[in-house]
């Protein structure tokens, strides 16, 4: 299969999803010998801009997991503003040391939808955005050397395929219809203290 560009496109607060999919699309696109592209769409500036990907286009596509799910203010831009075109997509989910539960499952199923070819998918784990103990330093050397590993086994089976062998999604492990709930917090007594729409 040929590929003239890898993207790496992501959401990251605190820059570690950047991290993980920067060294991922980098790494593909070194091996891959292709143009190396890039679009955070962290800032809500950057979310009002159509992201329109063709059939030679690579996209290593990132988010944080919050509760389990691809955070929920990123869902209609996920899924009205990128259009795939048969591009091939690898969605990646970064979670802090705990579990990814429906937030790949999720971010595929979205990507599947917008016409992006999902090839792989994969989950890292990161250094949890509300503290400095879980996963601190990760992603680590360790986590660094998996990621390129990981690049390195996507272009090659990349090079040994053709589109039409990736007609279906790529197989993630979650709940889908319904994915989890979103969290709702609670008062001590069980309350919600915010109702989910």
């Amino acid at each position: 299969m040929e590929i003239d560009r890898v993207w790496a496109v992501y959401f990251s607060a605190t820059d570690t999803t950047k991290k993980i999919v920067t060294v991922l699309a980098g790494e593909a696109a070194r091996t891959l010998r292709a143009e190396y592209c890039e679009y955070d769409f962290t800032l809500p500036a950057s979310r009002k801009d159509l992201l329109v990907f063709g059939p030679r286009d690579l996209v290593i596509f990132g988010t944080p997991v919050y509760a389990g799910r691809v955070p929920n203010i990123l869902l209609d831009f996920l899924k009205e503003y990128i259009k795939g075109n048969h591009a091939c997509a690898v969605p990646v989910t970064v979670y802090g040391n705990r579990n990814y539960d429906d937030a790949l499952i999720e971010l595929r199923d979205v990507l599947e939808q917008n016409r992006f070819h999902t090839v792989a998918a994969a989950a890292f784990v990161g250094e949890h955005s509300f503290s400095d103990t879980l996963g601190r330093g990760r992603p680590d050397d360790r986590d660094v050397s998996l990621i390129r590993e990981f690049a390195f086994g996507l272009c090659e089976r990349l090079k040994r395929t053709e589109k039409e062998d990736y007609s279906r999604p790529v197989y993630v492990k979650g709940n889908r219809k319904p994915y989890r709930g979103y969290y709702q917090p609670r008062d001590r007594k069980g309350n919600f203290l915010i109702s989910e729409k």
